[in-house]
């Protein structure tokens, strides 16, 4: 390329979800010139949109803008949660401003915006009997697309400037310091070199990265690897979440997920049953838990060890025992499986197992969202503070916007990109626009490839011998298959090859830090479960595992102590 189109602005955000999208929004109110750079569309694609409960956590169905007497009382059981939830790796002190703040503000002000949480015919939020753990908007299912669009329409209607189908390529550096990114408009061929005064790294944690996947073709992990190639730290990255219920078919709908969270307004929640049609988990079981994934998998794992079950299918969800006006009013997943000639009221869904999101990611301060480098900020589930929710990572693009100003308004001036950077990231990426050799594998192919090796040995049951199965076929990709690696075209414009192409540079540097971050740790916790070490090992690894690049490009893995100023696990 010619040449490679310059933007100066206050604040870079990267990424389109509820957090990117909430940080450019508090950063632009507060007078910032930002640039937010989506890989996809604006709430329409990546995490968020899939995110279909609300915790909500209360003694009783006030509205949530008027109850104040029993705010403590709330964030309590948010935090109980929250500690479980995270495997007790969770920054607790965050967790405890985060729910506050969930509790107090983000209710309010989705509300006022348009996106109405479920009440009765009194007013009254409909909430899970009889613990009032859930709620959600419309439909149990479609908080997230509502709030993403609501999101999307204030966004378009503000000054940001907003880069659509635009994917982040390289973080940039100058003394220490990231100075902004490069990135590629892959719909019209152009190549930005952005320079800020601040970042907000906003890419999510759910990526599609094994066959099955809730995460969409967006999530490639290169929200890690481009944080961990600019010297930021990786922690607890190895703690990969898993669902044990989402449909099995037709694939295409592997992100439909059948829930067995607390269902608004019964006392019942969903069964499996293995392939003989034995009940063997009934997510009723775990009273007040209102995240029983790990249970389920747990219970699927024995299942599969007698033959009565697969991961990728022969057990199935029920909901024959919910009140069917519950189902057709309140759960937005039943219409979609009527559309397969199936009931939720009368029939059995086929499960498969699927890729979630992760419990690890950027190391970051939980009161500033400051990575350990200036200038870089990080916002939502890339980072390592908490599992997802809407609730929080909106808090978390508020608090980094706030940092972004106090950084902005230090500052006199941007500093200035290193050039050399610049044209060396954009030689990477134009070489990759390549059609030869004609023999050569297409980049879909080459993801195929890598999703295929992390199915079969980096699935939710694994051990050293198939962690180390997957480094290496990994390896052998890297080095047999992408320097054969071609695109069907060569064309700057719409070309979706090209995006690929980078992905799969991302995808393979990021999984082999997984993995070795995956025989670090010589336990079973939470969603991470090895078969070599079953059980939790709380006495010698209630640690954090954190990574960064050495000089010498190399990983150096190490532990940090865990501080649980607020919620201890019961079990030793």
């Amino acid at each position: 390329m010619d040449q490679i189109s310059n933007i100066e602005t206050d604040v870079l955000v990267i990424g389109g979800g509820a957090a990117g999208a909430r940080a450019a929004l508090a950063a632009n109110d507060q007078g910032m010139k930002t640039t937010l750079v989506v890989k996809g569309l604006l709430g329409k694609s990546g995490c968020s949109i899939f995110a279909g409960n609300l915790n909500y956590f209360s003694s009783s169905n006030e509205d949530v803008s008027k109850d104040k007497s029993s705010t403590d009382d709330k964030v309590k059981k948010t935090m109980d949660f929250l500690g479980k939830y995270t495997h007790y790796l969770g920054d607790q002190e965050y967790m405890k401003r985060a729910s506050h703040f969930s509790h107090t503000e983000f209710y309010p002000w989705i509300e006022s915006r348009g996106v109405y949480i479920v009440r009765d015919d009194k007013g009254e939020i409909v909430s899970d009997k009889p613990y009032k753990s859930t709620s959600a908007a419309v439909q149990q299912g479609m908080s997230g697309s509502l709030i993403m669009d609501m999101m999307r329409k204030i966004i378009i209607r503000s000054d940001i400037h907003l880069l659509e189908q635009t994917t982040a390529t390289r973080l940039l550096n100058n003394n220490g310091e990231v100075v902004g990114a490069t990135a590629l408009d892959y719909v019209n061929g152009k190549f930005f070199s952005i320079n800020a005064k601040v970042v907000i790294l906003a890419t999510g944690h759910s990526n599609h990265l094994s066959l099955r996947s809730t995460g969409t073709r967006d999530g490639a992990a290169s929200g890690w690897v481009m944080a961990y190639e600019a010297g930021a730290k990786l922690k607890n990255i190895e703690m990969q979440w898993y669902h044990a219920s989402d449909i099995a078919y037709p694939s295409t709908w592997m992100r439909l997920h059948l829930y067995p969270n607390p269902l608004i307004a019964t006392k019942h929640r969903s069964q499996l049953y293995n392939d003989e049609g034995k009940l063997f988990f009934d997510s009723s079981i775990s009273k007040g838990n209102p995240v029983p994934y790990i249970m389920q998998l747990k219970h699927l794992v024995q299942q599969v060890r007698d033959g009565k079950a697969n991961l990728d299918g022969k057990y199935y969800s029920s909901f024959k025992h919910v009140e069917p006006e519950v189902l057709e009013k309140y759960f937005f997943q039943d219409s979609f499986i009527n559309k397969i000639n199936l009931n939720l009221k009368d029939d059995l869904i086929e499960n498969s197992v699927t890729w979630h999101m992760n419990v690890g990611g950027i190391d970051v301060n939980g009161d500033t969202m400051e990575s350990c480098i200036p200038g870089l900020l990080i916002a939502g589930s890339v980072g390592s503070l908490v599992t997802g929710g809407l609730p929080n990572v909106m808090y978390d693009g508020i608090i980094a916007a706030n940092t972004a100003v106090e950084r902005v308004n230090s500052l006199s001036k941007n500093n200035s990109l290193n050039t050399k950077q610049v044209s060396e990231e954009t030689t990477r990426v134009f070489e990759l626009l390549r059609i030869d050799p004609k023999k050569g594998l297409l980049p879909g192919q080459v993801k195929k490839i890598i999703r295929k090796a992390m199915w079969e040995h980096n699935n939710y049951i694994k051990n050293k011998n198939s962690l180390e199965k997957a480094l290496n076929e990994l390896i052998h990709i890297e080095e047999s298959l992408l320097p054969q690696m071609r695109l069907q075209t060569d064309t700057l414009n719409f070309n979706y090859d090209w995006v690929d192409a980078l992905d799969v540079r991302d995808m393979l540097e990021a999984l082999k830090i997984q993995l070795q971050f995956s025989l670090y740790r010589k336990e079973s916790r939470g969603a991470f479960y090895r078969e070599d070490y079953p059980n939790t090992d709380n006495e010698n690894w209630l640690k954090h595992v954190v990574g960064k690049k050495n000089e010498n490009g190399s990983l150096c893995i190490e532990t940090e102590p865990v501080s649980l100023p607020y919620v201890q696990p019961k079990e030793k």
